[in-house]
């Protein structure tokens, strides 16, 4: 029996290792922090987001994801910055809480290079309950109540973004570990697969009271297929804004945001797969920040 469970699990895990990736946010808009830890204190500071993603609508056991993150500014060219990120994929669980720390290097009056560097731990698990609670995978009762949770594993982020006027273009190097990680309970070793992403986004003037910001992304890494994205954002006197989407293959989506007072902004975006049927693959996400000492200073 315990063989069997063994092997069960031995396969799970392999699926979930290989499909691993860093759970996707169309909050970089609003929250760049979020986006690669050299952002911390350096945009949106002092801010506490809290988001919420529903990807695969029309499918039960589709992703969900919350996210939970605050960053600031200390002394002259520094900044920090925490995030916590929860994902429920079907019987397949993960947890990152990270902390941050960024410097922000003037080369000259109009470059600068910002460095970011994150820390902090992995957890991720396999419920089988739910899985076996249909009756129609009920093969063996032994295996009903049997979890597989691993063990904590340190992790790390570093990226790099330079910036002109307008202009920036970063890279992210995530999920970077050292050793093999293990579950509690049985006999899976695994190594969290390290992930790369690059973008580069221009602020451009359109108008007096118009800002056009166009966004291009790529992201992959191991044993992860590389994906392209490309966003713009057009936001009317630094407070309404909607964004469009794409990211292949064949995902289109919108938002919408405002900043409401000092202190408080929401943003919502929604896309859909173009290639499959409407009411299966659609995607919505919502991101509300708080400037926690704007907002009760402006009672």
């Amino acid at each position: 029996m315990k063989k069997l469970f063994l092997i069960i699990t031995g396969i799970v895990a392999i699926v979930a290792i290989n499909a691993q990736q860093i759970p996707l946010s169309e909050s970089y808009f609003l929250d760049k922090y979020s986006f690669a830890p050299s952002y911390a204190g350096n945009f949106n500071t002092r801010f506490l987001f809290a988001g919420y993603r529903s990807d695969w609508s029309g499918i039960a056991g589709g992703p969900k994801t919350l996210r939970l993150s605050f960053n600031d500014a200390f002394m002259n060219n520094a900044g920090y910055g925490g995030k916590i990120i929860y994902d429920k994929a079907g019987i397949f669980k993960q947890l990152y809480v990270m902390g941050s720390y960024s410097y922000r290097l003037s080369v000259n009056d109009e470059h600068n290079i910002l460095f970011g560097l994150s820390a902090g731990i992995y957890h991720n698990s396999i419920n089988m309950q739910e899985y076996y609670n249909d009756p129609n995978y009920n093969i063996d009762p032994s295996l009903i109540n049997q979890n597989v949770r691993s063990k904590i594993k340190f992790m790390s982020d570093f990226s790099l973004v330079w910036t002109w006027q307008g202009l920036e273009a970063g890279a992210m190097f995530s999920n970077i570990n050292f050793g093999d990680a293990k579950y509690e309970d049985v006999n899976v070793i695994y190594k969290p697969l390290a992930n790369f992403q690059f973008h580069t986004t221009y602020k451009w003037q359109a108008a007096e009271n118009w800002d056009i910001i166009p966004l291009v992304i790529i992201r992959g890494g191991k044993y992860i297929q590389s994906q392209f994205e490309v966003a713009a954002q057009a936001m009317y006197q630094e407070t309404v804004w909607g964004s469009l989407v794409f990211r292949d293959p064949g995902v289109i989506g919108a938002g919408a945001g405002v900043n409401i007072g000092r202190g408080l902004k929401i943003a919502y975006n929604f896309n859909f797969a173009s290639n499959v049927e409407l009411n299966i693959f659609n995607n919505h996400e919502v991101c509300l920040g708080v400037n926690l000492f704007e907002y009760f200073a402006a009672k």
